[in-house]
């Protein structure tokens, strides 16, 4: 019952090259019309369960949909009602299944009774089934519009299904597919862009990272994929709201937080296992280069400019940003090299998991922390004597330190990992602080020249800068003091 699809968004240049290759392949064709359920508060959708009847042709199937672990798999349960005219809804036939019992009754108990239509989706697919290698799949086509009252929201996407064999080769046979036709993945359901339109809403909430449970006893190779799979769970939704361009400045703030988080990982554990490919390391750092300084001005804007108004500064406004020659960050996120390393990265957290494990897990992780630890310590006992690109770096450390640890956290007992991470967490607030004075200076350096109000900011500042200095030696002395819990 669990069912494994990647979709993809089609360019309008190349719509119609794809539904004459379908009319090539004698695609076979289904009229869907389906009606979405939910509570007037959407207890549903809150955890992004659809429940649906959906006419096939002339028989109507009922189809409960929740999430997995993974991207790629959602548990499916459908139920064909045969042909009926309009039938009702009708929760009594999950009663012999007991995991749709079960989540129904933790996420709806008494407010089942309360189900309504909620919007409702009318498509015309084109679907045929290849062989390829080892597996079975099957590629839709689907055309049409997800409808509210009198609102709509047209649908032009391709489902790969993997009725039967490996994810392995799902992903490969997509692979030349996103090369033709330029496709980029959306993990949007039609459940969620309808309940958007239901709200009268344009723009979804931004994707925050989740805690990761992990197990003891499970191999560094295997720890390593959950760990790559929890990032991916924290950037694909934010990745597919900007590429879709339905996206605000958290949007770009968490994908920017989710390639880090992803970074860290790959560069701490990345030799946990060797199915990890190097390369992707720079890919993302270019990704994340590609996503801009926009989220730099946001910060400045919500943080340094009331710092500002508040000392008295006779001008208080950012330079203008400069002309940016590079492409708008959601071509990049649908770029043709974008797309093929989240598809790798798919394709790694579901591979299978090594077992032989030469040291404990927690051993493993102790040297991996243990180090980074050492470089901090390391870079406290005279932080104030390094240089700018040296303190970056040490920034960068205590970043990826944190990060990891949020990874391993559910591994270690809470109280005395709290008490390290309540001495780490200043000393990265602190440079966090130190790095944003650095970047607002770069940019008013160059106005300066124009605007002689300026230097009042500059002197500002200057000022602040070596004040949070000291306050980050103090922070990282602290620091250097703490006891670890590994």
């Amino acid at each position: 019952m669990l069912e494994v699809e990647l979709k993809f968004q089609i360019p309008l240049s190349h719509q119609k090259q794809i539904y004459q290759f379908f009319l090539s392949k004698n695609a076979r064709p289904i009229s869907l019309y389906a009606k979405y359920y939910d509570t007037p508060e959407r207890h549903l959708a809150e955890q992004k369960i659809s429940l649906r009847q959906r006419l096939e042709d002339t028989h109507w199937i009922q189809t409960l949909k929740a999430p997995s672990g993974h991207h790629l798999q959602r548990f499916e349960l459908e139920i064909d009602l045969g042909e009926m005219d309009n039938p009702a809804l009708d929760l009594q036939i999950y009663q012999s299944n007991p995991q749709a019992k079960k989540l129904l009754q933790q996420i709806l108990g008494k407010q089942a009774k309360n189900l309504i239509t909620q919007f409702e989706t009318d498509v015309e697919r084109l679907v045929y089934v290849v062989h390829y290698n080892r597996a079975e799949i099957e590629v839709s086509l689907d055309r049409g519009e997800i409808r509210h009252a009198d609102q709509t929201l047209a649908i032009y996407e391709i489902e790969f299904e993997l009725k039967q064999g490996s994810i392995q080769d799902l992903i490969k046979f997509i692979q030349p597919w996103v090369k033709q036709y330029h496709l980029w993945l959306d993990v949007r359901s039609k459940a969620q862009r309808g309940n958007l339109l239901a709200q009268d809403l344009k723009i979804a909430p931004a994707q925050f990272a989740s805690p990761l449970q992990l197990k003891q006893k499970d191999s560094t190779d295997c720890t390593l994929k959950q760990i790559v799979n929890n990032a991916l769970q924290h950037l694909l939704p934010n990745a597919t709201a900007i590429a879709s361009e339905q996206y605000n400045s958290e949007h770009v703030h968490q994908t920017r937080v989710a390639i880090r988080r992803l970074r860290s990982a790959l560069r701490i554990f990345g030799d946990w296992s060797t199915d990890a490919d190097p390369e992707w390391q720079e890919q993302l750092r270019t990704l994340f280069r590609q996503l801009g300084s926009t989220r730099d001005r946001d910060a400045l804007s919500e943080g340094l400019l009331p710092q500002l108004q508040q000392a008295g500064a006779p001008f208080v406004q950012l330079p203008d940003a400069p002309e940016d020659n590079s492409i708008p960050i959601e071509e990049s996120l649908r770029s043709l090299d974008s797309v093929n390393l989240i598809l790798a990265l798919l394709q790694f957290v579901h591979q299978p998991c090594a077992t032989k494990q030469k040291t404990p897990l927690k051993k493993d992780i102790a040297k991996k922390l243990q180090k980074l630890h050492q470089q901090i310590c390391k870079d406290a006992d005279h932080f104030l004597e390094l240089d700018i690109e040296s303190q970056h770096r040490t920034r960068k450390r205590v970043k990826r330190l944190r990060y990891c640890i949020e990874f391993i956290a559910s591994l270690y007992p809470g109280k005395e990992l709290k008490n390290y991470l309540k001495d780490l967490k200043p000393a990265q607030e602190s440079l966090g602080q130190f790095n944003d004075l650095n970047v607002a200076e770069a940019m008013f350096q160059d106005l300066v020249k124009r605007k002689q109000k300026v230097w009042f900011i500059l002197g500002w500042i200057a000022n602040e800068k070596k004040y949070i200095l000291e306050q980050a030696q103090a922070h990282l002395d602290t620091y250097a003091k703490a006891d670890t819990f590994w």
